[in-house]
């Protein structure tokens, strides 16, 4: 089973990923966050495999996310997808810097997701 962790401040967004995730087909967990802070704590209980995670956030933005993922070896393994509405120039290179495994602009189709969890899931094995 593949254990995800969506984080977003917003539950319709929340939702629309659980949505995606479930047309992968994929026995799948899902855990939702609302910020990075509740985030972190759930990912050490957990131990998801793939976070998919926004930027801007209250508490906790996605970027210390993605840092703190990266850097913490009880979390070495999980992958981390980051889906924001942020298209800065340099902001995908950065992201992959902290760690991110995948950058995907809002709004993203189902399809587009989907392909990426399932790109992401074949490269980590």
């Amino acid at each position: 089973m593949t254990r995800f962790l969506l984080v977003d401040d917003s539950s319709v967004m929340r939702h629309f990923v659980a949505r995606a995730l479930r047309m992968t087909g994929l026995e799948i967990s899902i855990d939702e966050a609302e910020n990075g802070m509740i985030a972190i704590e759930k990912a050490y209980k957990i131990k998801p495999h793939i976070i998919i995670t926004d930027l801007s956030m209250p508490e906790m933005s996605g970027q210390e996310l993605v840092a703190l993922v990266h850097a913490a070896p009880e979390l070495r393994g999980t992958r981390v997808l980051v889906l924001s509405a942020d298209r800065s120039d340099g902001r995908f290179d950065e992201m992959v810097r902290a760690g991110a495994v995948a950058y995907l602009t809002k709004p993203a189709s189902p399809e587009k997701l989907k392909n990426s969890v399932m790109q992401m899931l074949t490269e980590g094995t």
